[in-house]
């Protein structure tokens, strides 16, 4: 076997783990968005669904386009698009602006991505390997994410988690160009090309099931961590990279698995079960966070591969099943997040409104001056009134603090006392969402087990 060209490969690993993480990049940006922009946590979610909704309505046709006009010329474009799109995503001043320039930006990394599949059998030398590097590029892209999109956010500001993938796309295309200059050598390996058949319904049905309870994993705990428990990005981005380093372990101790069926549901039953502990979380508390981190790390790291795996295995072209791969993948994140989001915002809501009137009991009750109580309620009503829709972050209704040593500190005591009401009833407020995650995690059993081939 020859050695496969290295700036081929990295480029196209780079390609499929750039677009592949922009699922989840954003997610840490999220809350500095729905604030610069002046929208609420529903309307930001659109930001994450826009994207992984025409990447599932994108993908198959992006593949069938690859097939007819060439897979590099395909991927090329697409990965132009793509940076086109970042560029306008990071310039966007408006949530319309910045959730038009999402779908663009969908549309070429679906022809990226899928035609990277197709190009990937005569780099690699076979398209089982192509399989395994075209799974672990995306896993290792969504895994990254967050972590990177805290970090960028907290550094430097929402927008350059668009901008810095502008440049890292056209570095990605330059050694695709040479491939588009002689499509004739990119074509699949004759020796292993068989002839196309229906996608596998079970393992994309069981990925759609998965990518749903993903949405908890990655959303719905860096919303937790930023808005419930007021971390800064970057501290949520060092608290969620126990996820990628969990997946990381988890590739490792994917070949001690040689049954795909059993990786595949070990998979499930660890990532439900991680999504189970973030819903039994008792109080707002980071350690407790890591051990149900480690299980969904681990778990999304087995069942990705393993059921991307199947569902390539033996079917051709591969651009097209990769297609519905990254369909299944994406509409089940779009339904996860169309079925979460109202639930979590309801009950944010609704543990708010319980918070505030024990937070009201205890002002009522503390030893500072009428007065100031009377002011310190107005504040806190009116702060209230300006994050309705959030969960609220109260600290500036107590500044300015009194001047008076004594009255601070009591000051300073109701702000704290207050605060911790919100972060228990944000805690509990996530609760069902992540129950619900959890369950969808353990339907994907269904699909796994009643596929007929699971193993390769």
């Amino acid at each position: 076997m020859r050695e496969a060209p290295r700036p081929r490969v990295a480029a196209l690993a780079l390609a499929v783990g750039l677009v592949l993480a922009d699922s989840s990049i954003v997610v840490l940006a999220l809350p500095d968005i729905y604030r610069d922009l002046g929208t609420s946590v529903a309307g930001a979610v659109w930001v994450l669904v826009s994207f992984n909704l025409v990447m599932a309505l994108a993908a198959v046709p992006a593949a069938l386009v690859a097939r007819r006009l060439g897979p590099g010329r395909t991927a090329a474009v697409g990965l132009a698009v793509f940076a086109g799109a970042g560029l306008a995503c990071g310039v966007a001043d408006q949530l319309s602006t910045l959730i038009i320039a999402r779908c663009v930006q969908a549309l070429g990394g679906a022809a990226a991505v899928t035609a990277a599949l197709e190009l990937l059998p005569a780099v690699v030398g076979s398209e089982r390997r192509a399989a395994v590097v075209w799974a672990g590029a995306g896993a290792t892209g969504a895994a990254l994410g967050p972590a990177v999109g805290g970090i960028l956010t907290e550094l430097v500001s929402w927008q350059s988690v668009f901008l810095i993938q502008v440049p890292l796309a056209l570095a990605a295309a330059v050694p695709i160009l040479a491939v588009a200059r002689d499509e004739a050598s990119t074509q699949v390996i004759a020796a292993e090309t068989r002839r196309a058949g229906r996608p596998h319904l079970w393992a994309n049905l069981a990925l759609a099931m998965i990518s749903a309870s993903i949405a908890a994993a990655l959303f719905l705990l860096v919303l937790l961590l930023i808005e419930g428990w007021r971390l800064t990005p970057i501290g949520a981005a060092i608290v969620v990279t126990v996820m990628p380093a969990a997946a990381y372990l988890g590739s490792r101790l994917a070949p001690l698995v040689p049954s795909e069926r059993a990786r595949a549901a070990a998979g499930a039953i660890l990532v439900s079960g991680g999504l189970g502990g973030l819903a039994l979380l008792p109080h707002a508390s980071i350690w407790l966070t890591l051990p149900p981190q480690i299980l969904v790390g681990v778990g999304l790291s087995l069942v990705l591969s393993a059921l991307t795996e199947t569902a390539l295995a033996g079917r051709a072209p591969q651009a097209i099943h990769g297609g519905w791969t990254i369909s299944a993948r994406h509409a089940g994140v779009v339904i996860g997040l169309l079925a979460l989001t109202p639930i979590f915002t309801h009950d944010i809501e609704v543990q708010r409104r319980d918070a505030i009137n024990a937070g009201t009991a205890v002002l009522l009750d503390s030893p500072a001056e009428p007065l100031l109580k009377i002011e310190l309620a107005k504040r806190i009503s009116e702060r209230l009134g300006e994050e309705h829709g959030k969960v609220p972050t109260i600290g500036p209704a107590f500044e300015p603090l009194p001047e008076d040593p004594a009255q601070r500190a009591e000051v300073v005591g109701l702000r704290e006392e207050l605060q911790e009401q919100l972060n228990r009833g944000a805690t509990h407020a996530f609760s069902p969402s992540f129950g619900i995650a959890a369950l969808l995690g353990l339907l994907a059993l269904i699909p796994i087990g009643l596929a007929r081939r699971v193993d390769l």
